[in-house]
């Protein structure tokens, strides 16, 4: 049993390390506007690379971080996005277990993980987020999670209603802090973003979302501030937290409803 489960966790981590590099080309060449179908080469000397450098995690540590064609540094970008992919993978499967009738719901939270790593990637690095982009993962990712809902037992009616209220309250909540701060405390692509999730997580898992992501972000921009990484005033990109609470809130919502309801029974 302990083998098979491993070897099921290790074939999730592989899997998502690829999908964690299809992540950095999608999140380079939206930002480059370039095709995505074109050869991997490297950023610096252009040199298209081989297949033996394409190889995730590995090949950067192989190569020591460095182009296997002139020497250049390769940005920790490339291994980090690709361990993030395999942890979501390993968590969305490990949730899971046992598997029986489960695998609609690890492609959900897996697919949906990678879809936030991107935007996390593009607002990170230069601090922009796709708009079109979003806004087509937000109508897929809103309609699977809806129908995967609704094939669980819940009512269309209460689906319907609860994605229509976290659309609408997450909105207004973003909206509301853009227009009084004057764009100083998030820019419009969080706006959108905080959006799209409301669509896609519904209500009360948005709210969950919302107070985790401040949760995050709080406590990263605390910690930078006194390690003398960020200046006071300082715009920082606000999708990373955005992204880890709407993971938390897909991975802990129900628990942590389950015991409000008891606690104030």
């Amino acid at each position: 049993m302990f083998i098979s489960i491993f070897i099921l966790l290790l074939l999730a981590a592989v899997i998502g390390a690829v999908f964690g590099s299809f992540a950095n080309v999608v999140a380079i060449r939206t930002h480059d506007e370039s095709s995505l179908w074109g050869r991997s080469h490297c950023m610096e000397c252009k040199i298209p690379l081989k297949a033996r450098h394409l190889v995730p995690i590995a090949s950067y540590l192989i190569q020591r971080g460095k182009c296997a064609q002139c020497g250049k540094h390769i940005h920790i970008q490339y291994p980090l996005v690709e361990v993030a992919g395999a942890l979501i993978a390993i968590i969305a499967v490990a949730r899971h277990i046992p598997l029986q009738g489960q695998w609609q719901w690890i492609a959900f939270e897996f697919l949906f993980g990678m879809a936030l790593l991107i935007f996390v990637v593009m607002d990170a690095r230069w601090m922009e987020l796709p708009v079109e982009m979003m806004v087509g993962a937000g109508v897929v990712f809103s309609l699977w999670n809806m129908l995967l809902r609704v094939s669980s037992g819940e009512s269309v009616a209460v689906v319907a209603w609860s994605h229509a209220v976290g659309f609408s309250v997450a909105t207004m909540f973003f909206l509301l802090q853009w227009m009084v701060s004057r764009k100083r405390w998030i820019g419009s692509g969080d706006v959108w973003l905080g959006a799209i999730l409301g669509g896609i997580l519904g209500w009360p898992s948005v709210g969950m979302a919302v107070y985790f992501a401040y949760i995050f972000g709080g406590t990263a921009a605390i910690v930078l501030l006194i390690s003398g990484r960020l200046k006071p005033g300082t715009r920082v990109p606000f999708a990373p937290a955005l992204a880890a609470g709407a993971i938390a809130a897909v991975w802990w919502t129900p628990w942590l409803m389950a015991w409000l309801a008891y606690a104030f029974a």
